[in-house]
């Protein structure tokens, strides 16, 4: 394991590079529907991890002490104490042109940027998927997919769960993709609306659904997803938060960071006006490229295909 991809001479590509943006066909199987939804109801709790704490263990034993079956993350604060990670790279080939890099790890204090989790089941056993940014000592910001072994720094880790009431979260092996990627199933529980007294916060709206949460697929472009997502759903207004996933470089209103994949760190913003003729849509984000570096930035509509998978949280406004 290296310590730190700016140590470490990254694969180049053995292919041409398109375009950010540019939609990749995967080698497997196409599979539908493109975009899976469940609605369902949440509830919002604070995690707070002292120094020392292990990051997933934390995760997925969050999912027992709320009694769920899948939680979006949003991290809000805190520092980490060590980080173990890998970051997008270019694939063997054209027909495989986005992979991952060997495994690197920080075993110093680092400041959050951003962070994104979803937490849900693998083969019946608690698993997460996180995306994260940080800044060194060195003042260098560094971010990528992060793998157990990352532990909270001196500051702890302060994150939002939104726990799914209605939901089950399941990461597979996608066949089209050959990568492992998350996607929601309704749960039996859509009838329980009781609370307990230690739920510090239930979502505004008392109406089901007050939420939903997709999986997109690849090729798919993102707003456009995200607008869909909610016209099917009833919401007119929305809000995209606690969201993460990947597309084929990220094209901003003021820059590009390159093809053929982005990681997203996290992924942020409204949609207004789903039900009429003039819906807008604003989404910002962070991402993580194929050289590790991290760059953020306003979407630019219409642009920004989706790669392997995005998980995306949506909680309704109006």
């Amino acid at each position: 394991m290296s310590n730190g991809a700016e140590t470490t001479a990254l694969q180049q590509p053995t292919f041409p590079l398109k375009a950010p943006g540019t939609a990749v066909v995967h080698a497997g199987p196409r599979q539908n529907p493109r975009i899976v939804s469940v609605p369902t109801r949440w509830t919002e709790h604070v995690l707070e991890l002292p120094e020392g704490a292990d990051l997933f263990n934390a995760l997925e034993a969050s999912l027992t002490d709320f009694a769920v079956d899948g939680i979006m993350a949003e991290f809000v604060s805190g520092q980490f104490g060590r980080i173990d990670y890998v970051h997008p790279a270019f694939g063997p080939d054209a027909d495989h042109p986005m992979s991952f890099t060997e495994a690197f790890s920080v075993d110093n204090t680092t400041e959050l940027r951003h962070a994104s989790a979803t937490i849900g089941f693998r083969e019946g056993t608690p698993f997460c998927h996180v995306h994260a940014s940080w800044t060194g000592a060195d003042g260098q910001t560094k971010g990528g997919h992060l793998l157990p072994g990352t532990l909270a720094g001196p500051a702890g880790l302060t994150i939002r769960l939104f726990t799914l009431h209605d939901a089950r979260l399941i990461s597979e092996v996608d066949p089209e993709t050959g990568f492992s990627a998350f996607a929601p199933t309704p749960t039996d529980r859509a009838g329980d609306m009781s609370e307990t007294p230690e739920t510090p916060k239930r979502s505004e709206t008392p109406d089901f659904p007050d939420a939903v949460i997709s999986r997109i697929r690849p090729g798919e472009i993102l707003d456009e997803a995200v607008l869909a997502v909610c016209r099917n759903v009833g919401f007119d207004s929305a809000e995209v938060l606690a969201s993460l996933g990947s597309t084929t470089g990220a094209v901003f209103t003021d820059g590009t960071a390159p093809w053929p994949a982005v990681e997203f760190t996290h992924l942020s913003g409204t949609v207004i006006g789903t039900q009429g003729r003039s819906p807008q849509t604003n989404l910002s984000g962070e991402v993580v490229d194929v050289a590790g570096e991290v760059c953020a930035g306003t979407l630019k509509a219409g642009a920004n295909a989706v790669a392997v998978t995005f998980e995306l949280f949506v909680r309704r406004l109006a």
